[in-house]
């Protein structure tokens, strides 16, 4: 039987962001431009974790966002190359990962006084490589 490797979410950061206050909020919705991309990274000083960085871009008539979001994972196995192609890696990790950074957004938006802006949900699993 093959053992299976285990794998945990260490943490997350923000590596940089970029808020730009343009007006006040009047009532009714906001037209949000939403543009979210994502990057798996190996080091290879690092051959027991890995990186799924988000790179966001959030536009809308009240305030311009820009953020790196990043997120570690651990193993119990070394990283090989049939591991860093997996479903795992591609879809279920920035899956894991995904609601920190809807979290972090959501809360930032709030203390900053305006409305809480929410991502909407992401299915990772139907994003083409």
């Amino acid at each position: 039987m093959e053992k299976q490797n285990k794998i945990h979410l260490k943490g997350t950061l923000v590596k940089s962001i970029n808020f730009e206050y343009k007006k006040d909020f009047t009532e009714g919705e906001l037209d949000t431009s939403v543009n979210i991309k994502k990057e798996c990274i190996f080091k290879e000083d690092k051959d027991k974790e890995y990186i799924i960085l988000f790179k966001g871009s959030f536009k809308n008539e009240i305030f311009d966002l820009e953020i790196e979001f990043v997120a570690v994972f651990g193993t119990s196995e070394i990283i090989d190359e049939s591991f860093k192609e997996s479903i795992f890696v591609k879809s279920s990790s920035p899956a894991i990962a995904f609601p920190y950074l809807r979290s972090f957004i959501s809360t930032l938006t709030l203390n900053a006084g305006l409305p809480p802006f929410i991502l909407p949900a992401y299915n990772f699993t139907k994003e083409k490589e």
